[in-house]
């Protein structure tokens, strides 16, 4: 459990620095404030997408990892 909150503070560490980075700017999605959490996973699925990587063997690969993560709760 110790690991997961670890992981959860470095995780909410870099959404308020995408956050930050964003100030104004922030993207909207019909005049509304879009997901920051889809917008900083989209950005990273874009960067993966630049540097040759799978951005959907990526989802699946976390969709796993996330499943089996949260199986340890039940």
């Amino acid at each position: 459990m110790i690991v997961e909150v670890s992981r959860t503070k470095l995780a909410q560490t870099a959404l308020d620095a995408c956050l930050s980075a964003e100030g104004a700017e922030r993207r909207l999605e019909d005049g509304v404030p879009s997901c920051a959490i889809v917008d900083l996973i989209t950005d990273l699925l874009l960067l993966a997408d630049q540097r040759g990587r799978d951005p959907l063997s990526i989802v699946r690969k976390a969709e796993r990892h996330v499943l089996a993560e949260t199986a340890l709760r039940e």
